[in-house]
């Protein structure tokens, strides 16, 4: 609405001419003075409807009406029209994060998405970061209005942490996971045992990882950072509650919860094992490294593995019967492999 009033104003200030005129194509190319006089009564004697909202009307009705007004050629989205409703500080704070050079790379924007994708990836974030998953509630669109909404009240503390915090997710993530940062990885299958990684972003998986990350202490996070990546693409494979989380009705309140609690205690198995407090269940990169190196062979199927990421080392001991996360106790496999194998092996 903004912008077609800003339009029809500085038509009527003559700085440009009509164009694309399919009716009166006659008219096209010619500014507002050069119309005839009856031409210009006409234009700015016109009735412009409007519809008005009082400053205490519900955010959800102003958020529904302004959906059902939004019928032109190219309707707004959700994110376009948060934009427009909840203006402020905190709208004008999603638009600074979104510019982040990190999260720039991590999404491979170049520029600002014209759809304004990027500002509800940083809405997500915020979302989850402010309310926490525990008090998530489906549909996503309400719980992000809501985020949105209550984001006109944050003082400018608020703003600054989460700002902080969203930096330090995204810092993190970067140096992490790389490239392949919120992509999913799937296992092989029995014919052809190499697992592959998606090329799209996952939703789901930017929430979990972003969330933890976000209060993660830097030196611990980079530390550890072999086993966290190796902890995720372990739950991605073998983990078949996580792995349902992700992909199927991911916005409902049971999914959402099941995939923060199983990444959120994933971590704090990473972070107890680092103290001492309990035995670590990953192997090290470096040992992968080391195993690849020397024999790249599964030990399951017998067969060569091809990628670092496709590999697993399994305990041959298995860890739930006291096994060690030691050398001597590790083979190397495919993790279509070592998911697929007998529990009892």
């Amino acid at each position: 609405g903004q912008q077609r009033l800003t339009s029809f104003f500085n038509f009527l200030s003559n700085q440009f001419p009509l164009q694309g005129l399919v009716a009166l194509s006659e008219l096209n190319g010619k500014y507002f003075e050069e119309l005839s006089e009856e031409e210009q009564d006409k234009i700015s004697g016109f009735t412009v409807r409007v519809v008005k909202f009082k400053k205490e009307s519900s955010e959800d009705l102003k958020f529904e009406i302004f959906q059902r007004l939004n019928t032109g050629s190219v309707p707004l989205n959700a994110q376009e029209l948060r934009n427009c409703i909840y203006r402020g500080t905190f709208n004008q704070a999603i638009k600074e994060m979104s510019e982040y050079v990190d999260f720039k790379y991590l999404f491979g924007f170049k520029e600002p998405h014209k759809r304004m994708l990027d500002r509800e990836f940083v809405l997500r974030f915020c979302a989850f970061y402010y309310n926490t998953y525990l008090k998530y509630k489906p549909p996503m669109k309400k719980f992000l209005n809501d985020t949105a909404e209550e984001g006109l009240r944050f003082t400018g503390n608020q703003i600054d942490e989460i700002k902080e915090s969203f930096k330090n997710a995204c810092f993190l993530s970067k140096s992490i996971f790389g490239e392949k940062a919120f992509k999913r990885f799937s296992k092989g299958t029995e014919i052809n045992k190499e697992g592959s990684w998606s090329e799209k972003i996952n939703s789901s998986l930017y929430d979990i990882v972003m969330w933890r990350f976000a209060k993660l202490d830097k030196p611990t996070a980079i530390r550890n950072s072999d086993t966290i990546r190796e902890a995720l693409i372990n739950l991605m494979v073998n983990d078949e509650e996580f792995i349902q989380s992700i992909e199927a009705s991911t916005s409902s309140m049971q999914a959402v919860k099941k995939r923060f609690k199983k990444w959120d205690d994933t971590l704090d198995d990473i972070l107890e094992g680092e103290n001492g407090e309990k035995e670590p269940r990953c192997f090290s990169l470096k040992l992968k490294e080391e195993l690849l190196k020397q024999n790249p062979t599964c030990a399951i199927c017998g067969n060569k593995i091809h990628s670092i990421d496709d590999s697993a080392i399994d305990h041959i001991k298995q860890y739930w019967q006291g096994g060690k996360t030691i050398p001597e106790n590790a083979r190397l496999t495919h993790r279509y492999c070592n998911w697929s194998r007998s529990r009892k092996d």
